[in-house]
């Protein structure tokens, strides 16, 4: 009996391997070809040398769609070799991937250079009728529906036709040439600096500013949600931030007002019509609203989604940010100060929290002052506060910003009061014209004396008036 009962799991065992090794036995390409409903897609494999890739020894996973879901195939894909061959390899990835493992979306990149996204029985827009079928060299599925090979977002808005002209436009007019040592031909040292001398025109390359500071819309890898105003949307708010980038000439007011319309319009994250949030958070933090009922058309592409829109209504008061400078971040000081300078930890009563701040004290230098550098300037009216504790002495002093210069009258000497933890309204001042940069000043009293002349700041905050 006992006999019996092992000569019997061996069966059973025997079976098992059978079946399995039956499978096994074959390559991708050879159960393509046994499959009638797919002929058509093994006759392509054949047509573009794919047939040899999946007969090898790599691991690939094959997403295979039947002859029904080729039926529509563009003929010009088909007389064509090389878009016929991305084609192709637009449905194999290296690797096996089963539809059991696909928790959530997983992003896969196949042959073609492209990514598509398996997300349970659903790559793309395609069903997996037939999953997950074991090969001597990978994994097959079915599916029932094409995978086509779309251009990426940057492709798209270079060549759809469809494209808003100005918005257009203006990011074809980013490319630029920029500093890059990364493949440079070193050709000396300069003896003065000691820095490396590179032959001219091999240290930098051909890029585009949004590809650089905002999103490469080429990559492919990654997914992005990106916003193309019809023309008159685009006008519309370009003119909106005209007056915050005043310059001396019409044309540079208007690419920089372009710029700053154009950087929040994309995101790193892929949206469909159905989950499109009514606001977005850019890059470099601004809330773009947006009205699905303005969507005027829907572009897929390989790396996400390209949403033509009539109207994108950011309020300036959310693209131009105040400016918060911490006391203790200077650039420099008019005079080597450090013995005198310290960096103080406390705790404010007021916000219930700990800061940090600077205090010069007893530097024995009348107008002594520290600088603070602030970037993207906009031209407008700014209301000035800071939080200044005199907590070292009992006695008030009085010190003031320079706004630009040392020599700036925008504010008269403000008086710190002792064991003040508040946020203090120094005044308001105006940038005529949008500055690049900008140096802020925090300037001591016009005398020697320690309890006359010290500085102290938390923070200083400008907040545009708009």
């Amino acid at each position: 009996m006992a006999a019996g009962t092992i000569l019997a799991g061996c069966k059973k065992w025997d079976d098992h391997n059978a079946v399995t090794d039956s499978a096994l036995t074959k390559t991708l390409f050879q159960q393509i070809s046994e499959k009638t409903e797919l002929s058509k897609f093994a006759d392509f494999l054949v047509k573009t040398g794919y047939d040899k890739v999946i007969a090898s020894s790599k691991t690939f996973t094959v997403f295979a769609p039947t002859n029904t879901a080729l039926t529509g195939l563009d003929a010009a894909i088909v007389n064509d070799t090389a878009r016929l061959r991305q084609f192709v390899g637009n449905h194999i990835a290296n690797q096996s991937f089963y539809t059991t493992a696909a928790v959530g979306k997983l992003r896969i990149l196949m042959q073609s250079g492209k990514y598509n996204n398996l997300e349970g029985k659903k790559i793309e827009d395609a069903g997996i009728t037939t999953a997950d079928t074991y090969s001597k060299n990978g994994v097959l599925q079915v599916i029932d529906k094409p995978l086509p090979v779309l251009d990426n977002a940057w492709e798209t808005l270079q060549k759809n036709t469809t494209i808003p002209a100005a918005q257009k436009a203006y990011m074809l007019s980013l490319f630029r040439k920029v500093f890059d040592a990364t493949n440079a031909v070193q050709v000396g040292v300069n003896a003065a600096t000691g820095e490396p001398i590179y032959q001219p025109g091999t240290d930098s390359v051909q890029t585009n500013l949004f590809w650089r500071d905002v999103y490469d819309l080429r990559n492919e890898s990654k997914e992005y949600s990106f916003f193309i105003l019809v023309d008159t949307a685009w006008n519309t708010e370009v003119n909106k931030l005209k007056p915050y980038f005043a310059t001396s000439t019409t044309d540079s007011t208007t690419a920089l007002a372009s710029w700053h319309v154009v950087k929040d319009l994309a995101v790193e994250n892929v949206y469909t019509a159905a989950t499109l949030p009514d606001t977005v958070l850019s890059k470099t933090g601004v809330k773009v609203p947006v009205e699905k009922t303005s969507i005027v058309q829907t572009i897929k592409t390989s790396n996400g989604n390209i949403y033509v829109m009539k109207k994108i209504n950011v309020l300036p008061a959310n693209k131009l940010k105040q400016f918060y400078i911490e006391g203790e971040n200077y650039r420099f000081t008019s005079a080597d100060r450090r013995g005198n300078t310290y960096f103080r930890d406390r705790y404010s009563p007021v916000t219930g929290k700990d800061f940090r701040d600077v205090l010069v004290f007893n530097h024995g230098l009348a107008l002594f002052n520290i600088a603070y550098r602030i970037t993207n300037v906009y031209s407008t009216k700014y209301k000035a506060y800071w939080v200044a504790v005199n907590d070292f002495q009992t006695v008030a002093f009085t010190q003031k910003l320079g706004i630009g210069s040392t020599a700036s009258t925008a504010f008269g000497y403000t008086s710190v009061a002792v064991n003040n933890y508040n946020e203090v309204y120094i005044g308001e001042f105006t940038i005529s014209n949008y500055q690049s940069f900008m140096d802020i000043y925090l300037i001591a009293a016009n005398s020697g004396t320690a309890a006359v002349n010290p500085l102290v700041c938390d923070y200083i905050r400008l907040e545009p008036v708009l």
